[in-house]
């Protein structure tokens, strides 16, 4: 009676197992198409639009959805005296197919990388000008079905360096902002009507005070982000974006919620978009 018993427990521990696991595979696969976007509208002749002396707003907006690049880009490239052949070049790769390879990064988390004809990662576009304090997202990764994205702050812009909580049983560390043009998606943001003065000042904060943090898979689950603590015992992706901004008073989680996403920071008021690709230019991330 006992074995009987122990084998029916068995089996339904069994076949729960297989369900967690089913229904987790399917959420996986249905959210992956989610995680990139190539323009489903036909590609323009913008060059009338950069032979203007003076951009207009409608023009800024067609621009942005013919090339990802936002106002403060455009105007920085215009600025250039090869200027308007990057801009091109930016609609180029913006219309262009990608190969898209999804692979698993950790125990419950899957990441999507834009790959050759080979299958290897490869860099599927170029960035827009960046400088220190820009905040950089993508909804490349995932975990059990839910797209989570990832974050990460421009601290060193001239060195090509981004402090980032990458993964679970890591520190914060420094990284090589170049790994960024491999996800599909992408999204470059800046604070609106902010000195580069101030952006400096809070890049200087996040290097000076957030490198080697423990990643904390529940801050924000668990304990609420606020108030905000002076010091930082742990952290993940989003929260360490969030956490230098608001010490210098700008609270860019867009929901004010207990917890900070990086979908939260990528539809903050406060930011203004510098770059999107793989993403919609409607809604960047609805």
């Amino acid at each position: 009676m006992i074995k009987q018993i122990n084998h029916r427990k068995f089996k339904i521990i069994l076949f729960a197992a297989i369900f967690i696991f089913a229904a987790v595979s399917i959420s996986e696969i249905l959210i992956e198409p989610s995680g990139y976007i190539r323009p489903d509208y036909p590609k323009e002749d913008i060059m009338s639009i950069l032979e203007k002396t003076t951009l207009s707003e409608e023009d800024y907006k067609e621009l942005f959805y013919q090339t990802g690049l936002g106002k403060t880009a455009i105007d920085e490239l215009m600025n250039k005296s090869d200027g308007k052949s990057e801009i091109i070049k930016f609609q180029e790769i913006f219309f262009r197919d990608n190969d898209v390879l999804c692979e698993p990064i950790g125990i419950i988390t899957s990441q999507e990388s834009i790959v050759n004809d080979e299958g290897k990662p490869m860099y599927g576009f170029n960035f827009a000008p960046y400088e220190n304090g820009y905040v950089l997202i993508t909804k490349a990764t995932h975990s059990l079905g839910w797209r989570h994205g990832h974050a990460a702050i421009i601290t060193d812009a001239e060195r090509g360096e981004t402090l980032e909580a990458v993964i679970l049983g890591t520190n914060t560390m420094f990284q090589n902002i170049n790994k960024w043009r491999v996800y599909p998606s992408f999204m470059m943001l800046k604070l609106k009507d902010t000195s580069q003065e101030t952006l400096d000042e809070i890049a200087k904060f996040a290097k000076n005070n957030l490198n080697d943090v423990p990643y904390g898979l529940f801050v924000g689950l668990l304990s609420s982000k606020n108030p905000v603590p002076e010091k930082l015992k742990s952290t993940q992706c989003s929260h360490l974006v969030w956490y230098p901004f608001m010490q210098s008073g700008y609270d860019v989680d867009y929901d004010g919620s207990w917890l900070v996403t990086p979908k939260d920071i990528a539809n903050s008021d406060l930011f203004e978009v510098v770059q999107i690709y793989g993403v919609d230019p409607e809604e960047i991330w609805p």
